[in-house]
């Protein structure tokens, strides 16, 4: 059997884009306070030597990484297909040496609105209904049917670049064009008319540690924190709980925010989220996440004898 090694001599790197993040900031307290030695890193400071002989890559005073696990906050968002691309390829190398959380492919079926509703689709996951096309006519067609549609871009984040859509609005027609013609094809969803509120809830691991409502604000039908939305403590119950453990073993993380929201019909599940933040929760429920998530990474260091 392999030797554990010693948690105090653990390097556990920490993948954010801002120091002063909240999530950020609790991952790397809570990696000191067990003992172990948080390196923050940007992956746009990193840089990959290729040869025939070695390949490395290294930060920006030129040193190796000389880490035992790798803990991802976020990777950053950019428009640029070379530079996200670049940073994958960095955590896809790093994942065959080390333990990584969340896992890249996670982070990227998740960011991925299509391919994660393909996923809980076929997980027999309720989800509402959805269109993805670059075609005019099929996009009017569609909220023609739906009546009243979400339009969300495939790749977005905190609730930024979601338009709501009438079949009734006279100028539905433009707007729609408009659209196609600034993001190329269009990801159409039936707005589920719902209290005003979603629900997020936190899994680790194969537990739902907890959930709160993310209340809008008045006159907006976006819920995100980062958009006003206000958190507010929900009690987490069987159905909510048993959807987001589904929800997140579908696009195959370790730990995520799982978003559901009330429908007529009951709950819908709106997106897992791969690098969550863990602030909301932490308010309305005085609930630390990143506590058990760092705890979960360090028994996975133990586990694999990297």
């Amino acid at each position: 059997m392999q030797n554990q090694k010693n948690k105090k001599a653990l390097k556990i790197g920490v993948v954010l884009t801002d120091p002063e993040d909240w999530t950020a900031r609790a991952f790397i307290n809570n990696i000191d306070k067990r003992g172990a030695t948080p390196v923050p890193l940007n992956l746009s400071a990193l840089s990959a030597s290729l040869s025939t002989a070695d390949f490395s890559i290294f930060d920006i005073d030129s040193k190796d990484l000389e880490l035992d696990a790798l803990l991802v906050r976020d990777v950053g968002i950019s428009f640029s297909l070379e530079t996200i691309s670049f940073k994958f390829d960095l955590l896809r190398q790093l994942e065959h040496s080390m333990p990584v959380m969340n896992r890249p492919t996670a982070i990227q079926n998740a960011a991925n609105k299509f391919f994660s509703f393909y996923l809980f689709k076929h997980a027999h996951l309720p989800i509402p209904r959805t269109m993805i096309t670059a075609e005019l006519e099929v996009a009017l067609k569609t909220i023609e049917t739906f009546e009243s549609a979400v339009v969300k871009p495939i790749f977005g984040s905190q609730g930024k670049g979601i338009t709501k859509l009438e079949s009734s609005q006279p100028d539905l027609k433009l707007k729609l064009t408009e659209l196609l013609t600034e993001r190329g094809v269009l990801y159409l969803q039936e707005f589920v008319p719902n209290p005003g509120r979603d629900i997020r809830v936190f899994v680790v691991g194969e537990e739902a540690l907890g959930a709160i409502y993310r209340v809008s604000i008045s006159g907006s039908f976006v819920s995100n924190l980062s958009q006003g939305g206000r958190p507010v403590r929900c009690e987490l119950t069987d159905e909510m709980e048993e959807l987001a453990i589904w929800a997140t073993k579908a696009v195959g993380a370790d730990f995520a925010g799982v978003d559901l929201i009330e429908g007529e019909e009951g709950l819908f599940v709106l997106e897992a989220n791969g690098t969550p933040s863990g602030k909301g929760i932490n308010q309305a429920c005085g609930i630390d996440v990143t506590e058990r998530i760092v705890e979960l990474l360090l028994e996975r260091v133990g586990e694999t004898g990297f």
